[in-house]
């Protein structure tokens, strides 16, 4: 009898504890639905203002596409002219992929460049005889289109499809560019990963280069079959996503302008404006 008394005791104190903190529980609530609603907007809009200018969900040092785009098309006006800049615009590309984590591609772009940088220009170029002229005027234009490969690489690498389609939309390209476009992005990665797939089996049932003719019966036509299917796949889930609708669209991935942004384009600008500058000035 007396053991029961005790259990019923540790019973009743347990419960009292349990009512104590439930009704604690209910208190905390209370005084938070009792927030004044001011108090509360203001608090909304401070978060939407930081949001606006930090996306938490991007790296930090990864521009939105839109950048990588002006970025890339400074880039691709270097080809015309060979600016006195172009070291200081590799090694900024090349900064910025590695701050993306893309160290194995610095790393190559920094070996290659390093060979190209002793190849003379066209001027020098032209006193050496033909046969060292032929390979130096290859290496000399591979030379010349390292930096829009560089921008491309981190424009591709560094963005998602759906980022970059938010991109589109909000420049307004017209949908018969903006779909093939989101129709190859999501292409090439998964044509990537199916060639790797049927290489990897046929190296397994010992089909390789050394017969030219089995290769290519079991290796490329797989890959023409597999390529027709993976594009009528990709065409059929945009439509099936309404990506030809003319409405307007709400896009996952919300486009922001932020500092590592300014800071890409700026530091690219400012490059590209003094090696244009230097030239006229040599002039």
């Amino acid at each position: 009898m007396p053991a029961q008394m005790h259990i019923s005791t540790k019973n009743e104190s347990t419960s009292a504890t349990s009512c104590e903190a439930n009704a604690q529980a209910a208190a905390n609530d209370t005084e938070r639905a009792n927030i004044p609603a001011a108090a509360h907007e203001t608090a909304q809009s401070a978060a939407e203002i930081v949001r606006s200018f930090c996306d938490s969900h991007a790296h930090p040092f990864n521009p939105n596409p839109i950048s990588k785009f002006v970025v890339l098309v400074l880039a691709g006006l270097c080809i015309f002219k060979h600016l006195p800049t172009d070291t200081p615009l590799v090694i900024t590309l090349l900064v910025f992929l590695y701050l993306n984590d893309y160290r194995a591609t610095v790393l190559k772009a920094l070996i290659v460049y390093t060979v190209l940088w002793f190849v003379p220009n066209f001027d020098a170029l032209s006193s050496l005889p033909d046969v060292a002229k032929m390979f130096l005027c290859f290496a000399f234009m591979i030379k010349l289109f390292i930096l829009p490969y560089l921008a491309g690489k981190f424009l591709v690498k560094g963005s998602s499809v759906s980022a970059i389609l938010s991109s589109l939309y909000l420049l307004k390209v017209p949908q018969c560019v903006s779909i093939p476009l989101a129709v190859m992005f999501r292409f090439f990665p998964a044509f990537k990963e199916e060639s790797a797939a049927i290489t990897t089996a046929m190296r397994i049932r010992n089909i390789s280069k050394r017969h030219p003719a089995r290769y290519l019966e079991y290796v490329f036509v797989p890959l023409m079959i597999v390529s027709c299917n993976l594009a009528d796949d990709i065409t059929k889930a945009a439509e099936c996503k309404a990506i030809s609708n003319p409405g307007t669209k709400t896009r996952y991935t919300t486009i922001r302008f932020r500092v590592v942004d300014f800071l890409y384009m700026g530091i690219v600008a400012a490059l590209f404006a003094g090696g244009i500058a230097c030239l006229h000035y040599a002039i």
